[in-house]
């Protein structure tokens, strides 16, 4: 199948002639079906969470608290799903949102200040470290259980809080609309005046993309916590979403969207053998990061082999996507941008 799609390259002469009809219905699918389905529903979760907030600061109270945090937690599905899309207005200037929306983990500090301080509470003209989604975490369970006494007794806090929220639901509707109107199209049908000149560039950008989430699992979001980069020292500060113990639940939901660009896009594009084995890798993945003992703060500490367990398996799975898939689709792999971290 390879072999004729190479020759059939040589003989056309152009991306688009000599592409299967299969390969521009994938990477439809994957601009709509998935990055467009996830933001839109971030945008309709963040306008939740930022009604939330609202109602929390103008009438405290337990349920009202139980209902903003679980708007949070709600939120964050899509736009972890979504992590995958380090492209488009999440990273490109002049949106570049995703710094804005989750810059983790979050600087205390940097909140506290906000709150002692007498700053107009434009969000829009803040930095990361006091906007987003980390700070409104920070501020519904950094107190732990004293988080609603903090709120009711301290009214700056809870504007900082209301104000972070709807930045949240500001940015996210801006995201979607951006994604919608100059980079959906863009992704589907390429160009030689777009972001990509072929569709080859497009397919190289989707499965670099799922090599490179699959590798921040292992070493950024499990490994740096557990101390592979720090000589076994555990670092429980670089846990991300650590307040609200979600770690794991975040790290399952980059893994959901990884398979979903996998089922929704590129598994169509290989043959039985090679999609048959990604699927099984992906099912270990997901079934051993879903064994790891919550709060995954606890477990670094507590079962650290089923951490690395879980880790093994990530590995097989990069390699599986970076060295076999790459080859059959004839990708070539790039750097991560995290390397380094």
């Amino acid at each position: 199948m390879i072999l004729m799609l190479l020759l059939s390259c040589s003989r056309s002469g152009t991306d688009t002639a000599s592409t299967p009809p299969d390969r521009a219905e994938a990477l439809a699918r994957l601009a709509e079906d998935f990055a467009l389905a996830n933001y839109t529903e971030f945008a309709l979760r963040a306008a939740a969470l930022s009604d939330a907030a609202a109602v929390l600061c103008a009438a405290p109270s337990s349920a009202s608290l139980v209902a903003a945090r679980e708007a949070w937690w709600d939120a964050r599905a899509p736009w972890k799903r979504n992590e995958i899309i380090q492209f488009g207005p999440a990273v490109e200037y002049p949106e570049r949102l995703g710094p804005k929306l989750d810059d983790w983990p979050v600087s205390a500090d940097a909140v506290e200040a906000l709150i002692a301080s007498d700053t107009a509470l434009d969000f829009t003209l803040m930095g990361t470290a006091t906007r987003g989604l980390p700070v409104v975490e920070y501020l519904l369970w950094g107190s732990g259980e004293a988080s609603l006494a903090v709120l009711s007794d301290t009214p700056r806090r809870c504007a900082v809080l209301a104000g972070a929220a709807a930045d949240v639901h500001g940015n996210a509707v801006i995201l979607s609309s951006v994604w919608q109107e100059d980079w959906m199209g863009a992704l589907s049908t390429p160009t030689d005046d777009g972001p990509y000149s072929t569709q080859q560039a497009v397919l190289d950008e989707w499965v670099n993309r799922m090599v490179f989430s699959v590798e921040n699992l292992r070493a950024t979001r499990l490994g740096k916590p557990l101390g592979d980069l720090s000589g076994g020292e555990v670092l429980p500060d670089t846990l991300e979403s650590r307040p609200s113990g979600r770690s794991l639940t975040d790290a399952a939901d980059v893994l959901a969207g990884v398979d979903a660009v996998w089922h929704l896009g590129i598994r169509g594009l290989v043959d039985d053998d090679l999609a048959e084995g990604i699927d099984g890798l992906l099912a270990t993945s997901a079934a051993r990061l879903a064994a790891i003992p919550e709060p995954l703060e606890e477990a670094i500490v507590l079962e650290p082999e089923v951490v690395v367990y879980t880790q093994d398996a990530l590995q097989a799975l990069q390699v599986a996507l970076q060295v076999d898939l790459a080859q059959a689709l004839a990708v070539t792999i790039t750097f991560n941008d995290n390397d380094g971290d």
